[in-house]
């Protein structure tokens, strides 16, 4: 029969593993596992062989194992070293890499099964079978690129063709918290199950379909009664058992919630996260549940303010030690239910104020309780089978049962009481509002006017904030298109802009071909049109690849790369805007025949940058690198591309040049030039 879900529920938030046991396995006596065994998913629990180092060829069928020690590691008994002790004496590492060998061989009903490997690990790991990787849970690599993970939740498929002896070898690396200097081996290190793929599906399908059904509908039902109660805290201060009972919900749902992220849970770097968030939300379900029921039933406040002080320093104490804190807390929550437990059963037996309502949901919570334990024993004995006399859901619903009980007591009470205030309320409410209607009506008056002349006020100082706005934005954008964005920031703060050198820029110098005498053929509007479509596109063209336009000189075009933000490229980058510039002029040929052929130059080197003038001022730039930028556009060709020594040494790893020799420069004398062809094939795919 199918196991009860929420047993698993509980079960899996607190064991992620099975326990193996003690049989040695060899590649001579190799575990048979029968057809019954694997269509039920088994265990692989025998003492596995076992090597500390990494060598690709542990993974291969016929390696030589025999001087491996043999180790259980999932053994009841928890295996643990210290990493100075786990690796070698001179360079200990804490990245210790360990390798596990299994042998096993299959039932000849199960050839041609599709089988699976359900395994569960904390680490990182790499399944090979017959020598073959068949699978990945995480990632082993560097520190930088390894990644853990606990689990998959498709595993990969196969099977065998034969009855021969498989070898299972694992290549693991156990995940090591960096609070705790140890590589814990213990059965909460890694296990495995063999089981069909039919049977895992169908298992997994089923289980969590119910598994988050349940889960979820605690979560929501005690997280509604968590924020109903709130609410009544907030609305009403003075009730701050409303307070206490809100969280005592919350906690609930949280603990609910986290059962959700335990079984879930791949990435066990957040295993600290969640167990200290299920220790918070264990200390916040007894802290308030002492504090509702003290401050319910309990005469004195002595008693709580001691409970919260325990409270507080076991939390406290979960940062100096987990362990103990978690010891302490479970004697704090015993302690809080027999606490809680007397004072509601003396409370009853006073007679006190509907304690019946809470003490009826408190006794059928420990009675059924009692009778679980009860039942469980007997049915350990043998005694009784529970499935069979209750049903196969009968602890499931008891569960549940055992949960709701206790809260939904609770919330009758504390909605009885509620509604008796409230009772107590309606009258005088009645007569505050009668007199609160008269005075409101008369401030409601004095508020709308108030209101209107406030509203106008308002609508006038929008109008003229906006329109501020828009002068402003027209101003910065007129500011921005003449200046670099840095140097217009600098004017707008200090008024003025200082002019600055720069060491390593790179300037582009474009220039038509024969324009003048083509200017002439051509209608001078028509000629007009052309220049601002291309130099349009040149502008698109520097702002693809961060370069500054500096500005236009008749039908030249002068930009740099560099300035005013440094960059270490900014040869190759002018030299991607001088292919781009050329490849949208060959283009545009193409469509119209009235295109001009033009020519680039580029130098690369320093220079000075500022603002000329105090009106009408313009960013400029100055120096001999502007001057030899100019010459190698002067001797350029149509359609090339012309650069100079000092611009080719930079881009001559990325950038297909020819040399042209030293040529006769005015005012230069011979220079090495280079025309730029195109970018290299390596550039391009990157």
């Amino acid at each position: 029969m199918k196991k009860n879900l929420l047993l698993k529920i509980l079960f899996s938030a607190f064991v992620l593993l099975q326990t193996f046991c003690s049989a040695q396995n060899s590649f001579e006596k190799p575990r048979v596992f029968t057809e019954k065994e694997i269509k039920s998913g088994v265990n692989i629990d025998e003492i596995s062989k076992f090597y500390a180092g990494d060598n690709p060829a542990f993974a291969l069928p016929k390696f030589d194992d025999s001087a491996w020690k043999h180790v259980n590691f999932n053994s009841k008994k928890v295996y643990s070293w210290n990493l100075m002790k786990l690796n070698s004496k001179k360079g200990s590492k804490k990245d210790q890499i360990y390798w596990v060998r299994y042998y096993f061989k299959i039932d000849s009903t199960l050839v041609n099964e599709s089988l699976c490997f359900d395994i569960t690990q904390l680490g990182a790991s790499e399944i090979y079978l017959n020598g073959k990787k068949i699978e990945s849970i995480g990632k082993i690599g560097d520190a930088k690129s390894r990644e853990y993970k606990i689990k998959e939740k498709i595993p990969t498929l196969f099977s065998f063709d034969n009855t021969d002896v498989n070898v299972l070898a694992i290549r693991f690396l156990p995940f090591v918290s960096d609070k705790k200097k140890t590589v814990n081996l213990s059965p909460f290190a890694i296990s495995a199950e063999l089981i069909t793929a039919n049977k895992f599906i169908k298992d997994k399908v089923e289980m969590w379909k119910e598994f988050n059904f349940y889960t979820m509908l605690i979560c929501g039902i005690f997280g509604a009664l968590g924020f109903i109660h709130l609410l009544l805290f907030i609305f009403y201060r003075k009730a701050i058992y409303n307070l206490y009972f809100s969280t005592y919900n919350f906690s609930i749902s949280l603990m609910s919630y986290l059962v959700l992220l335990f079984s879930e849970m791949t990435d066990p770097l957040i295993l600290d996260t969640y167990t200290f968030l299920s220790f918070l939300a264990m200390m916040v379900f007894g802290t308030s549940l002492t504090g509702f029921v003290n401050t319910l039933f309990g005469r004195t406040k002595k008693r709580l303010k001691i409970m919260l002080i325990i409270s507080a320093a076991i939390f406290i104490l979960y940062y100096f030690s987990a362990t103990a804190a978690a010891s302490f807390a479970f004697f704090y929550l015993t302690f809080v239910a027999f606490e809680s437990f007397y004072l509601i059963v003396r409370a009853m037996i006073r007679r006190e104020k509907s304690a019946f309502i809470v003490g009826g949901g408190v006794l059928v919570f420990f009675l059924f309780i009692v009778m679980v334990i009860i039942f469980m024993f007997l049915n350990k004995l043998n005694t009784i089978d529970i499935s069979e006399t209750m049903g196969d859901d009968f602890m499931g619903y008891a569960l549940i049962f055992i949960f709701i009980s206790f809260p939904i007591s609770i919330s009758a009470y504390l909605g009885w009481q509620f509604a008796s205030t409230n009772l107590s309320l309606v009258k005088q409410l009645d007569e505050v509002n009668r007199l609160s209607d008269i005075n409101l009506k008369q401030e409601q008056e004095k508020q709308q006017i108030l209101q209107d002349q406030n509203d106008m006020l308002e609508e006038q100082v929008n109008e003229r904030t906006q329109e501020l706005q828009r002068e402003k934005q027209k101003t910065e954008n007129l500011l921005l298109n003449i200046l670099p964005h840095e140097v217009a920031e600098e004017l707008k703060e200090n008024g003025s802009s200082e002019a600055k050198y720069y060491d390593e820029v790179t300037v582009l110098f474009t220039d038509f071909v024969n324009f003048t005498q083509n200017s002439e053929k051509m209608d001078a509007e028509k000629m007009l049109v052309e220049l601002n479509e291309c130099f349009t596109a040149f502008d698109m063209i520097m702002e693809k690849h961060g370069l500054e336009k500096i500005k236009t000189i008749g039908d030249a075009y002068l930009a740099v790369c560099g300035l005013p933000i440094k960059n270490k490229c900014h040869a190759y980058q002018t030299t991607l805007v001088a292919l781009d510039i050329i490849e949208f002029i060959e283009n545009r040929k193409k469509t119209n025949p009235d295109v001009l052929d033009i020519r680039i130059g580029i130098n690369s080197g320093s220079l000075i940058a500022g603002i000329v003038g105090v009106k009408k001022f313009a960013y400029d730039i100055w120096g001999d690198t502007v001057n030899t930028a100019a010459r190698m556009e002067q001797n350029s060709e149509k359609g090339k591309i012309n650069i100079s020594e000092s611009t080719y040494q930079l881009v001559k790893d990325r950038i297909h040049c020819e040399y042209r020799g030293k040529i006769h420069t005015k005012g230069k004398g011979e220079m090495d030039m280079y025309f730029a062809l195109e970018i290299k094939k390596e550039d391009k795919i990157s």
